[in-house]
């Protein structure tokens, strides 16, 4: 089947993801074209094949990861419900995929930002990916960073590995880094992989330079 290969070298997908952050340059402090793309499908390939899902799968996974945030390019905000609109019409141009891979490839997309309804393995894979990208290269330095993306900048990459049905994401960081800051902020990034790690089947454990941590608030 192979449609993330299609897609990936279909001419307006590339153009979108070429220009989201100069279109958006004013709205949004970290990347949400090429390079944050390219991290989460590789990382869902990653998860995808350590826990043994089909190729198949794994396609499908990957060509939801190329789509997740195509929509920004019509503004930032709904942007999972506009990147979902936009994977629709790209995936009817195939005749090869089922309604029901199609809609299961929207339905991830529609659900990664927020974790509500995840009801299949891309999705958690996509949720887990997309969350973890949070480093300092991500970061658009075009205007001043605020206390929370400030704190990213010490974050220096995200390591992620699953081995005995365990998803273990460690935090590569420099000493100013702020776990309380972390936890204050933006809990998201910690609730929704531990819930798509569950889906799955596996629990999920953060470390912060090897160390594991409690990173939940409360």
């Amino acid at each position: 089947m192979d449609i993330f290969n299609k897609l990936s070298n279909n001419n307006e997908i590339n153009m979108i993801l070429d220009n989201i952050n100069k279109i958006n340059k004013k709205k949004i402090f970290a990347c949400h074209g090429r390079y944050h793309t390219y991290f989460v499908i590789n990382t869902v390939e990653y998860i995808l094949q350590s826990l043994s899902y089909s190729s198949k799968i794994v396609d499908f996974g990957k060509t939801a990861a190329l789509l997740h945030d195509i929509g920004i390019i019509a503004g930032r905000k709904n942007h999972a419900k506009k990147s979902a609109v936009l994977a629709s019409v790209f995936l009817n141009e195939y005749s090869s995929i089922f309604p029901d891979e199609k809609e299961m490839i929207i339905q991830a997309v529609d659900d990664h930002s927020k974790g509500i309804n995840i009801s299949s393995a891309i999705g958690a894979a996509l949720i887990i990916a997309d969350k973890t990208d949070i480093s300092g290269k991500r970061l658009l330095h075009n205007k001043k960073l605020d206390a929370w993306h400030e704190n990213l900048s010490n974050l220096r990459k995200v390591e992620i590995n699953i081995t005995n049905s365990v998803v273990a994401i460690n935090f590569i960081t420099t000493k100013e880094f702020s776990k309380p800051l972390f936890i204050e902020v933006h809990n998201k990034y910690i609730s929704l992989p531990i819930k798509a790690s569950s889906f799955l089947g596996c629990s999920c454990h953060f470390m912060i330079n090897g160390k594991e941590e409690s990173l939940l608030k409360g």
